[in-house]
């Protein structure tokens, strides 16, 4: 699986809000231990250039290899990812989030043993920031690549600025037309209170990460790097206990018990890795699945038999892939969910998403709803 078709809109939104305050949290235990910002790089930028026409080699030097480190990071998360998307790996970001809680345990390690009194100089100053500058660029290359650009965690200025855009652009199509803005063909991503929601969280979260970082800092100093390291391991084992189902393309004219009389159908199958404690798995990014039919297959079958799967994320992901039909014309059938599993999922979502006309308990049925759909065009 791709990395963006991993996880759906509620789970990766979960991820950025907690990398968020990482990333606040880290920033601020790095300037009180060593005067320096490790989460972001344009004051670096500008700080090496003020330095180099300064002739301060050595303060050049050092914002250099913070800049360096960061690109490291990114450069390391890039290979992890690659990694388990080419081995198929059921959750593509641990490997990376397992890369940076190793390294901000070393940068923890330098914060036990760092004295108060004064910031660091000299060697440990060198390593300490370059190392917290690795994770950095590590978690926000990995946010980047699971969200398909659309947020950061290390630095809130994007952040503000699609906040302020994004703002506008919902206020005036709402006063005025009434609608979202269509960018480009078959595409719907545009404003919405829910992405304004989502960038607001994750300004709150930093500055919140900031303050926590700060108030245990003084409190604990030598123990303060413990939060964030938990918060990470905790996600990391959420995520293996939690797995994702695997989206595989069935051919139609195998299903067996199930005729089909027509071409323009495509069917998804849910394969489910396992499960939590409670055997629930998370679904992974159903829109996708859209790309997949193309334009030639307007009716879209998704089996989701023998997956558990009717929690909040799958309400979140079927909900997602529902309205991303409505914008390209398919129609969309879910097989394989009983009449509890509907209900459920319709009282989670607080709609009714799940209905007599799009879902079905068992493959024949939802295929006979999808030819129908399908010859009524």
């Amino acid at each position: 699986m791709l990395a963006n078709r991993a996880h759906s809109l509620i789970v990766r939104s979960r991820l950025a809000i907690s990398l968020a305050w990482v990333a606040g949290y880290v920033n601020t235990a790095a300037v009180l231990t060593c005067g320096v910002v490790t989460s972001h790089l344009t004051g670096h930028a500008s700080n090496l250039g003020r330095d180099v026409a300064l002739r301060a080699w050595g303060d050049a030097a050092l914002m250099a290899a913070l800049i360096g480190s960061f690109f490291m990071g990114a450069l390391i998360s890039g290979f992890a990812l690659e990694l388990g998307r080419l081995r198929g790996w059921a959750s593509i970001y641990v490997l990376p989030a397992a890369i940076e809680f190793v390294l901000l345990g070393v940068f923890a390690a330098g914060v036990r043993m760092h004295d108060t009194a004064a910031p660091e100089v000299g060697g440990t100053l060198w390593w300490m920031t370059a190392v917290a500058a690795l994770a950095m660029g590590v978690q926000n290359a990995t946010i980047t690549r699971i969200s398909s650009g659309v947020v950061r965690t290390t630095h809130l200025t994007g952040i503000v600025t699609d906040l302020g855009h994004e703002s506008a652009q919902l206020a005036v199509l709402r006063r005025l037309m009434g609608g979202r803005l269509r960018l480009g063909e078959g595409e719907t991503r545009g404003p919405s209170v829910q992405r304004l929601a989502l960038l607001a969280s994750i300004f709150a979260s930093f500055i919140v990460g900031s303050a926590s970082g700060a108030w245990i800092y003084f409190e604990f100093p030598r123990w303060s790097m413990f939060a964030p390291l938990a918060l990470l391991a905790w996600i990391i084992i959420a995520d293996l206990r939690t797995p994702i189902c695997e989206i595989e393309e069935a051919l139609v004219a195998e299903l067996e018990g199930a005729p089909v009389r027509r071409t323009g159908i495509a069917v998804f199958r849910a394969i489910p890795r396992g499960g939590d404690s409670r055997g629930e798995s998370h679904l992974p990014d159903l829109t996708r699945l859209l790309d997949r039919a193309g334009d030639e297959r307007r009716a879209v079958v998704v089996d989701l038999s023998g997956a558990r799967v009717s929690g909040p994320l799958a309400a979140s992901a079927i909900h997602a892939m529902l309205r991303a039909a409505e914008h390209t014309g398919h129609r969309v059938v879910f097989a394989g969910l009983d009449e509890g599993e509907c209900a459920t999922i319709n009282a989670v979502s607080r709609a009714d998403l799940l209905t007599d006309a799009n879902s079905a308990p068992t493959l024949a049925g939802a295929l006979e709803i999808a030819e129908r759909a399908a010859s009524a065009r």
